[in-house]
């Protein structure tokens, strides 16, 4: 189903169209749960949604190491793990890298440090699960019960504060407290399978 996107957005949606890039599109509470999903993580564990979901909101990331508006946006998405991890958020990088390119993720991901959670989509399953059109970075906010509460494509400096936004507002409902705000922002770059570039070092 497609997401209901605010009012006054329509010119943009038209700009989104014709240059083949996606806005941000935040969720109402009505909307339906996920789909379940079950993949692996880089020590080859299972990993399934039913099983992580009620502590709290999960931020799922599309990625890949070929994509270089996914290494801009992903230092943004640890600053988001370590600031909130702690208050029952849960920060997920799933890595769309086929076959051909799944050998550069591990040492992409521990040459930089990284310390989410990581976890492999080469068939791409989850992404088309989770409404994924094509091309990445792809995030998408679950609320504690695996609603869809925001998608968003690409990744642009500044999306980092619009994350953050709906991040803090469903902590804040989890909580008990009025969440806070979040509007539509422009549409940011993204890249494609078949864009693949070895953009793993450096």
């Amino acid at each position: 189903m497609t997401l209901p996107v605010r009012a006054g957005t329509l010119p943009a949606l038209a700009l989104a169209a014709l240059f083949g890039l996606s806005l941000p599109e935040v969720a109402r509470a009505e909307d339906p749960r996920a789909p379940d999903f079950r993949t692996t993580d880089l020590a080859g564990e299972e990993v399934r949604l039913a099983d992580i979901l009620g502590e709290g909101p999960i931020v799922v990331d599309f990625w890949a190491t070929w994509c270089k508006p996914c290494i801009k946006e992903l230092p943004y998405i640890q600053r988001m793990h370590d600031e909130y991890s702690g208050r029952g958020l849960q920060v997920y990088a799933v890595s769309i890298d086929s076959p051909k390119s799944q050998s550069r993720v591990k040492p992409f991901i521990s040459g930089r440090k990284f310390t989410f959670p990581v976890l492999m989509d080469p068939g791409q399953d989850v992404f088309g699960k989770l409404q994924g059109k094509g091309s990445v970075p792809y995030v998408v906010v679950l609320d504690a019960e695996g609603r869809i509460r925001y998608r968003h494509t690409g990744y642009r400096p500044g999306d980092e504060t619009e994350l953050e936004k709906v991040v803090v507002g469903l902590l804040e409902e989890a909580e008990g407290a009025d969440p806070a705000e979040t509007d539509a922002s422009d549409p940011g770059g993204a890249a494609a399978p078949g864009d693949e570039e070895d953009v793993s070092t450096g």
